[in-house]
């Protein structure tokens, strides 16, 4: 089946992360927890974050009570925000091209924080407004109220521009995601580690 429609992850497919830079931050701030990452995600804090369930207000409170540290809201939200490594020009190209092909979406499993930090993050690396130029709509979960790999955030893009589910690809570097998108019917392309989205042939979708 032709592919006319491509569902885009954000955070490891088209920006790079890196979370052991956030990690380093909290520790410059005076975190003594070795995994303040990681801490903060096993206490289910970052995933209700994701989902638009905490307020960044609330969040910022959870932060300091979870890492047992008394940080500033500037020092929590510049530790949150320091974790993109690179957005590589080559993936900038790739969505320059395939917007001229296809209907585009993004969608991230990303909190308010994030997101508003990735929107002018990758418009400053691009030198223009690349979410809006390239992509038909993005979504992040922190709006849906629903993240990945809850089919029914994959079924919200497809009812919402009316897309034919099996003329639909998902690019997604978590294995759970690409599940997700599949038990609705569409494709999805788990990218592996090491893989990059510029070694995929569009051509032959």
């Amino acid at each position: 089946m032709k592919i006319n429609n491509i569902i885009f992850d954000l955070c490891g497919p088209i920006i790079t992360l890196d979370i052991e830079l956030m990690n380093r931050r909290f520790h410059d701030y005076g975190v003594t927890v070795e995994k303040p990452y990681q801490t903060l995600r096993d206490e289910g804090l970052t995933k209700r974050y994701e989902a638009g369930l905490v307020s960044t207000v609330d969040f910022i409170s959870q932060v300091r009570v979870i890492l047992d540290c008394p940080l500033s809201d500037s020092q929590i939200l510049d530790a949150w925000n320091t974790i993109i490594v690179d957005f590589p020009h080559r993936h900038i190209e790739l969505l320059q091209r395939l917007k001229d092909r296809y209907k585009i979406f993004l969608l991230s499993n990303s909190d308010e924080t994030n997101a508003a930090y990735f929107k002018e993050y990758m418009k400053q690396s691009a030198g223009f407004d690349i979410l809006n130029d390239c992509f038909d709509e993005v979504f992040f979960s922190c709006d849906l109220h629903d993240r990945k790999p809850s089919p029914s955030v994959f079924q919200h893009i497809v009812d919402k521009h009316h897309l034919m589910p099996s003329e639909t690809l998902v690019v997604d570097d978590c294995k759970a995601h690409c599940e997700g998108a599949a038990s609705v019917g569409l494709q999805a392309h788990w990218l592996v580690p090491g893989e990059d989205i510029c070694d995929l042939n569009f051509n032959l979708l």
